[in-house]
């Protein structure tokens, strides 16, 4: 349709057909009347030939006349449907750049939503990969998470240890300085002891030995300081003090 159309459009109005003439209706004469005329015209005499030739000329001029009537009929006639067929052809022109604005337009249309749906296509892409890398990166936060509770889990336990261990140290330092205290006065006692029976010796020079019992007597062996509990370094002390009182009374 549209090929047609602009076929048309195209089409140039013919150059001869430029002016217009009005419409101009002559009654063309009949054929018999026109055989009557010439028969008259022959049955007469040689006087009345010049009159009849100038007659005839006369008929010929206006059946002339009649024809360019006639053509000129044809000419209004041509040059009014050429005028018809140029309206219709603006018309047409004009009816076809209307189409061509709207197809313009509906290209414009599509271009953009075509445009707007790979940009479309583009965000969804875009948005996808963005999930994905949040989706990664929540599970890589979560699993550092899980070493992160775990180590502090093992550090407690270190930390628990150490204290302990720490706390062990110090009860076997306090231990080793009571008992080193103990050590000390355990010394100092018997310095004092051996000192009282120099002292007593030296007091009594006339006391005989047979007056001593000198079969060896069977002692029990010392227990090892680091089995003495507080317990018996007491039971310890009670029976050295008895000992003593009991020399200090002779």
């Amino acid at each position: 349709m549209i090929p047609l159309v602009q076929s048309l459009i195209e089409r140039k109005p013919s150059s001869s057909f430029t002016r217009r003439g009005s419409m101009i209706y002559t009654k063309t004469p009949s054929r018999e009347s026109l055989s009557g005329n010439v028969t008259d015209m022959k049955g007469r005499n040689g006087a009345q030939s010049i009159p009849m030739r100038k007659k005839k000329d006369k008929v010929d001029k206006n059946g002339s006349n009649n024809q360019d009537g006639d053509d000129c009929s044809i000419f209004s006639s041509e040059a009014l449907a050429t005028e018809k067929e140029n309206e219709e052809l603006i018309s047409l022109r004009k009816q076809v750049e209307d189409l061509q604005k709207k197809l313009l337009e509906k290209d414009e249309l599509l271009k953009s939503a075509e445009l707007s749906k790979n940009q479309i296509n583009d965000v969804r892409a875009e948005l996808g990969k963005l999930k994905r890398d949040a989706a990664e990166k929540d599970s890589l936060i979560k699993s550092i998470q899980l070493q992160l509770s775990d180590a502090k889990i093992k550090l407690a336990d270190k930390q628990a240890g150490l204290e302990k261990t720490q706390w062990e140290a110090m009860t076997s330092k306090q231990k080793v300085e009571e008992l080193q205290n103990n050590i000390d006065s355990m010394q100092g006692e018997f310095s004092s002891f051996m000192l009282l029976l120099n002292g007593l010796t030296k007091n009594n020079p006339t006391t005989h030995a047979d007056d001593y019992d000198l079969e060896p007597y069977p002692l029990d062996p010392l227990p090892c300081m680091d089995d003495v509990n507080d317990e018996e370094l007491q039971k310890m002390e009670e029976a050295r003090q008895a000992y003593v009182a009991a020399v200090a009374a002779r």
